[in-house]
């Protein structure tokens, strides 16, 4: 028999998801736990809500979720996404942040799964994002091309590699570029030349191949030894010598 007080079922409104979960959790005052939970009796759309997050919530119980580590990032990113979420706000949920969550809960859960439902789904596509973000980043880690030139890299013919270091370094004392790695391994390279004042660095890809042009101060001040090496675009590469010749500057 269903409370008199209550619609008949062709009329009946529904209760709103938060009432289902505190009524889940014991949280409503007897009279109006037992007209919820007669409404729910005689509304197949709230008993399918009150099955589905009573089942939700005994599943993540045997999960065992509060053993489950959130990375530190992970979980402030989920922090700032709820916290600017209107809709998880103190006087209709209760919860703040992921903090309050792990402190308490099961006695916040049913009801962020429900009234907060669409703060859950944000949350969740941050979390999408933060470690999508990650794998990318570790994928290109793992899978970076060392055959691949860099953004300053220029891409030359052997036969222009002279003319080129020349026009650069005409009315530029020095030019330095690519990443410490590369420079040091031009560094590195120079150690064992005549003269070991490195004046160029350029990442380049010669002739379809990945390789550094490096200009050293050659026997005159207007003289410049340029070499193309392969080998120090792999960090602790060792530098090998395919092509030298020596320029003039026009600046003497």
């Amino acid at each position: 028999m269903t409370d008199p007080g209550l619609p008949t079922s062709e009329h009946l409104e529904h209760l709103d998801t938060d009432t289902i979960a505190d009524l889940i959790e014991n949280l409503l005052p007897a009279p109006e736990a037992h007209r919820a939970r007669e409404h729910v009796k005689a509304c197949p759309d709230c008993q399918q809500t009150y099955d589905a997050l009573l089942q939700l919530t005994a599943d993540l119980a045997e999960e065992g979720r509060s053993d489950i580590p959130i990375p530190p990032d992970v979980a402030e990113h989920l922090d700032a996404v709820i916290v600017s979420e209107s809709v998880l706000r103190a006087s209709t949920v209760g919860v703040h942040s992921l903090a309050q969550i792990r402190e308490e809960p099961r006695r916040h859960l049913p009801k962020l799964l429900g009234a907060a439902a669409g703060v859950v789904l944000i949350a969740a596509l941050g979390v999408g994002v933060v470690f999508a973000t990650k794998d990318q980043a570790n994928d290109g880690a793992a899978s970076a091309d060392h055959n691949t030139p860099p953004a300053d890299a220029v891409a030359v013919n052997t036969q222009d590699i002279g003319s080129s270091a020349k026009r650069w370094l005409d009315n530029t004392p020095k030019i330095l570029h690519g990443s410490s790695d590369e420079q040091s391994c031009a560094r590195s390279f120079a150690a064992g030349q005549a003269n070991s004042d490195v004046r160029l660095v350029q990442p380049a890809k010669i002739d379809g191949k990945r390789s550094t042009i490096i200009g050293l101060q050659g026997a005159k001040p207007y003289e410049i030894q340029v070499f193309a090496v392969t080998g120090c675009s792999v960090p602790g590469g060792v530098p090998t010598s395919f092509f030298e010749t020596t320029v003039t500057l026009r600046n003497r």
